[in-house]
């Protein structure tokens, strides 16, 4: 054989082995899992009959029940428009006046320094 025939074929048979190999290993870590569904069919699915959060997809009673994504680090804001904004809890020890999520957001600790549901009030207000 020609050595430009040989190198072609060396190069043809080590792409096809190492396409081989790379399809084993992601088939071995995604286990055959079929396609996750979208948004738009996870909303498009849910039996919900009152109203579903956009952000989490819970069925509550009310937009003003609708939870933050991550609870346990995030507090909800209510603005004054009727919406909400999910904000990161302050951080530091606080005595647990963030820790209640019915209570935490009228909790103002009227200082700029600290990020929270009263910083927001004054921020869309314009007095920051």
């Amino acid at each position: 054989m020609q050595p430009l025939f040989k190198s072609l074929l060396v190069f043809v048979l080590a792409n096809l082995v190492s396409a081989s190999i790379f399809d084993f290993i992601q088939n071995q870590f995604h286990h055959g899992e079929g396609e996750q569904p979208s948004f738009e069919q996870k909303v498009l699915d849910s039996q919900c009959d009152k109203y579903l959060c956009p952000d989490t997809l819970e069925c509550v009673a009310s937009p003003k029940k609708c939870p933050c994504p991550f609870p346990s680090s995030q507090m909800r804001c209510p603005l004054p428009n009727g919406n909400y904004i999910c904000i990161s809890k302050p951080a530091g020890d606080f005595g647990g006046k963030y820790d209640d999520p019915e209570k935490n957001f009228k909790v103002d600790a009227k200082s700029n320094d600290i990020r929270d549901c009263g910083w927001v009030k004054r921020a869309w207000e314009g007095k920051l």
